[in-house]
């Protein structure tokens, strides 16, 4: 089962960098594995373990 789906925002499990997900491998009895462009442009593949939601709530600041 697809524990985040296509387009949801994660984060690393280190906590140093948020992504969003472009696509999921899902294999047969096992968890999945996603491939992320993170925010600084660089893309990588990671087994669902080594992430983890990330928080939407951006904080914005006024001027």
């Amino acid at each position: 089962m697809v524990k985040y789906p296509k387009g949801s925002r994660v984060k690393h499990q280190t906590g140093d960098i948020t992504g969003v997900v472009v696509n999921v491998f899902e294999q047969d009895n096992q968890h999945c594995g996603y491939y992320v462009k993170w925010d600084d442009g660089s893309h990588s593949y990671h087994a669902e373990q080594e992430l983890t939601q990330a928080d939407n709530n951006r904080t914005r600041w006024s001027q």
